[in-house]
């Protein structure tokens, strides 16, 4: 028996150590558990009230997976950068953890110190070289991508086989258009929103270089006026084919007469596109009403570009709640992204969606990384304005070279 004793004393202390080890580990557990409750809310700002559901849902499914309360709020885009600044930097921090901003913000985003480095391979890995390239400002990504904007070609195949490739051939088939049972609706051969200076910026794109490849130098800003001129001068005389009103044109009576049939090309933006998408999932159009096709070139010696805008989501480096609002960016921009284009009308910035938001998104994704993106420098962040007058003022009748050369100039003068 007393040989016994040491063994079994053995035993009892093995037993006494699990126990403790269990102890502790329960300890552990239930101090992981109740950490969450003890961390400050997230506060998320956005402009956008289009986006106002998805935010909301999307904050709610979040916080549940992570254990942490969100809040979001709709603010005035007015002094946006400004207010983000003012209350992140005063004695107490009111300033949101993150916040939605699109391209052009983010070099003031990034001057300001308002936003923290994200990382660039997981970027290109989730989202595309081209979205990486809209958020990168001075050789650092600042900003995740959210959404985009950018234009593409829908065509009525009932009445054209194909997409063309110059607006040359559009105006061909004009000219050759005959009146038959199929197109008896047909009003417009081609119509854009010439009102719209991203719509019209395609006309230019192809000879513009606003800021290199990020959008972020100043030497890299290039406009090749003889291009242009021959480009605006043609953009001039498409008025004289189709006879767009700038004064009365609206991207919403352009998407009513391209869904009646009355329209056989028309250029699109995002909300155009999902006007057309939620048309065919109410059943006023049958799928297959339309296809899609990225921007032609004007002739086969002008070529195009279009223009987009990438709005992403900024990680603010005074949020005491760093990793928690990692995590949120990552169900804001990706993990609920795919309802995104059904809730609030947006293209998702996500490559790697389990489903497509659109039957036009290999042609959207094309578009997109073909387009230049709105730069990043603040000496431009008013550019599209006096483009847009300039564009109107071509439209209407003024010489094109004189138009573009005071815009050239101003340009320069912005930049010295």
């Amino acid at each position: 028996m007393s040989k016994r004793i040491p063994g079994i004393l053995a035993v009892i202390v093995v037993i006494f150590l699990l126990m403790e080890m269990t102890f502790q580990t329960r300890q552990q557990e239930n101090k992981e558990a109740v950490e969450p409750e003890n961390v400050s809310p997230l506060l998320v700002w956005y402009t956008d009230p289009d986006i106002q559901t998805y935010m909301e849902e999307t904050a709610a499914e979040a916080s549940k997976s992570l254990g942490v309360e969100i809040q979001t709020e709709l603010v005035s885009e007015v002094d946006y950068m400004e207010n983000i600044s003012e209350k992140s930097m005063a004695e107490e921090m009111t300033g949101p953890d993150l916040y939605v901003a699109a391209t052009s913000q983010l070099g003031k985003a990034a001057q300001a110190g308002l936003a923290l480095p994200a990382e660039q391979s997981q970027i290109e890995k989730t989202y595309g070289e081209k979205a990486l390239h809209a958020v990168i400002y001075n050789g650092n990504a600042v900003a995740v991508p959210f959404y985009v904007e950018t234009s593409v070609l829908l065509y009525n195949p009932a009445y054209v086989e194909s997409a063309p490739q110059t607006i040359d051939e559009i105006l061909n088939y004009a000219e050759n258009f005959e009146t038959n049972e199929t197109t008896e609706a047909v009003e417009n051969i081609f119509n854009w929103n010439v009102a719209d200076v991203i719509e019209d910026y395609m006309f230019m794109g192809g000879y513009t270089n606003l800021g290199g490849e990020d959008g972020d130098r100043k030497d890299e800003v290039m406009l090749d006026l003889d291009q242009i001129n021959a480009c605006m001068a043609y953009y001039q005389n498409l008025n004289s084919f189709f006879a767009i009103d700038a004064d009365t044109i609206t991207s919403d009576a352009i998407m009513q007469d391209f869904l009646a049939g009355k329209t056989v090309y028309v250029i699109a933006n995002e909300s155009m596109l999902s006007q057309a998408d939620q048309a065919i999932r109410e059943g006023k159009v049958s799928e297959g009403f339309y296809s899609a096709a990225v921007l032609p070139d004007l002739t086969e010696e002008l070529i195009s570009r279009g223009l987009s805008v990438t709005t992403s989501v900024v990680v603010n480096p005074y949020s005491q709640n760093q990793d928690a609002a990692w995590e949120l960016v990552s169900w804001i921009t990706e993990k609920c992204a795919g309802s995104l284009y059904e809730n609030a009308g947006k293209l998702p910035a996500c490559r790697t969606l389990a489903e497509a938001p659109t039957p036009a998104w290999e042609t959207v994704c094309e578009a997109y990384d073909q387009a230049a993106e709105v730069p990043k420098l603040m000496e431009l962040s008013d550019l599209w304005l006096n483009l847009e007058l300039t564009l109107a003022d071509i439209w209407r009748g003024e010489d094109p070279s004189e138009q573009m050369q005071a815009f050239s100039e101003e340009l320069i003068q912005r930049l010295d």
